[in-house]
């Protein structure tokens, strides 16, 4: 005998439009709906079995529905146990879910939700070469802690930790072998040694060595940690300067990750207010270095990050006319900006030129024999290379576009365009830049300047 009764298959048929249907129909279909339904019970004791469940659930009759390609259950959730009730009717007991009843008036006067707010997504790393970066997005140690300490304590069933102390693993283990280790305290003692040949050993082997990239992350800490330490002593500076130069040459690494801890060692050995201990020391050339580096990181990473130049130029633009801040730092910031092109001198160099020679450089140039004298000298004759940069990439743009003008004579400037291109740019750098540029045509670039 059936457990679905016929009389029930008889009532849904009529209540489908089919009148009068044979007793015979109502019991074969109660057999094939009482086999349906024990088949769909056991596929759902799996999915209970498999979850480590003791009871069944409506997720459990959806999933065996599923497995038999049957349309699920709408409107049936298991977050909470269905209450069933129980009326009587032709004698017979009815088991049926309740519904609530709804007052139409209270759901019109609700106010109204809050409008959700919009889908967004954005990217980030959660791990790059094993190491797990410090940003908002991911979890940081202290979290790690917290969410451990949690588990442990929902483990062992006890609000109380005492005195017990947790030993709290890192997020992302990372294991070095011997040999990288060796590599690496090989490598920090070469770069920093006094022996020439030892430091260009190690900055070719940084250079060309392949299977360095789980070291990476450990230079650029060594690196950062070194300038810092070593802010006045040159050698270290230049040193770390140029083992930067090998790693970012290197075609095995991915550097892009640690730019943002590259670029304040770079711009600090540019413009820091002294590098060396005595001022007579050639840190210029330093200087100059870094300036190239900074510009080489912006040229070959510019598009990746395109707010990266931006925040250099203001960086370097604050640092060269800030009056506050030594000839030194002065020095670095405009070779640094004559690095980043002819359209940063145009627009940043050359409307300050005038104010900056005026105002800073003119009192020290006439302190004869006095290391004022040389610092203030090296930053005329490095504004005078800026400006001569901007005329020669200027001239080589327009032989490229084809619309190079007729050679004229090299001696064919007047004192009508001497006056102007002093009036522009002050007598200070005008005299130097007039002494090295002879020709009229070249001018155009500082005498079309809006100052």
């Amino acid at each position: 005998m059936s457990i679905w009764p016929k009389d029930t298959v008889r009532s849904i048929a009529e209540s489908c439009g089919i009148t009068n249907p044979k007793d015979d129909y109502c019991t074969a279909l109660a057999h094939d709906v009482d086999y349906r339904l024990q088949e769909i019970i056991q596929e759902a004791t799996k999915f209970m079995r498999h979850s480590k469940r003791s009871r069944l659930t409506v997720d459990d009759i959806n999933a065996a529905l599923r497995v038999r390609n049957v349309e699920p259950l709408y409107g049936f959730t298991s977050g909470n146990p269905l209450r069933f009730k129980k009326t009587t009717a032709n004698m017979n007991d009815i088991y049926y879910v309740g519904d609530e009843e709804v007052d139409f008036d209270t759901i019109l006067n609700k106010p109204l939700p809050r409008v959700p707010l919009d889908v967004t997504f954005t990217a980030h790393w959660l791990a790059i070469e094993g190491v797990q970066p410090a940003i908002p997005q991911n979890p940081t140690p202290s979290d790690a802690k917290s969410d451990l300490l949690s588990k442990r304590l929902k483990a062992n069933g006890t609000n109380a930790v005492g005195n017990e102390q947790i030993d709290v693993k890192p997020l992302v283990k990372h294991v070095l072998s011997k040999e990288l280790q060796l590599y690496y305290e090989r490598i920090t003692e070469a770069v920093v040694s006094e022996e020439e040949r030892l430091r260009f050993q190690a900055y070719e082997s940084l250079r060309s060595d392949p299977g360095l990239h789980q070291l990476l992350p450990y230079f650029v800490q060594f690196i950062v940690e070194k300038v810092k330490q070593n802010l006045r002593n040159l050698t270290v500076c230049e040193s770390m300067l140029c083992m930067i130069q090998a790693l970012l040459s290197s075609p095995h690494l991915f550097v892009d990750p640690y730019l943002n801890q590259l670029m304040p060692a770079i711009i600090s050995c540019m413009v820091g207010k002294r590098i060396c201990e005595n001022p007579k020391d050639d840190h210029w050339s330093v200087r100059d270095f870094a300036a190239r580096l900074m510009a080489l990181v912006c040229q070959r990473y510019g598009k990746s990050y395109h707010t990266m130049q931006p925040r250099i130029t203001k960086t370097l633009l604050h640092a060269f006319l800030d009056v506050k801040k030594p000839i030194t730092t002065h020095y670095g910031a405009i070779v640094g900006l004559s690095q980043l092109g002819r359209e940063v001198i145009r627009t940043v160099i050359l409307p300050n030129t005038k104010a900056y020679a005026d105002n800073i450089l003119r009192e020290p140039l006439q302190a004869d024999g006095t290391i004022r004298q040389l610092e203030a000298s090296k930053c005329r004759d490095a504004l005078t290379d800026s400006l001569l940069i901007l005329i020669e990439e200027d001239k080589q743009a327009q032989i490229d576009s084809g619309e190079e003008q007729a050679m004229e004579d090299l001696d064919d400037v007047d004192e009508a365009t001497k006056a102007s291109v002093k009036d522009t740019i002050g007598d200070i750098i005008g005299e130097q830049l007039l002494l090295k540029c002879k020709q009229k045509s070249s001018l155009t670039p500082i005498l079309e300047a809006q100052v």
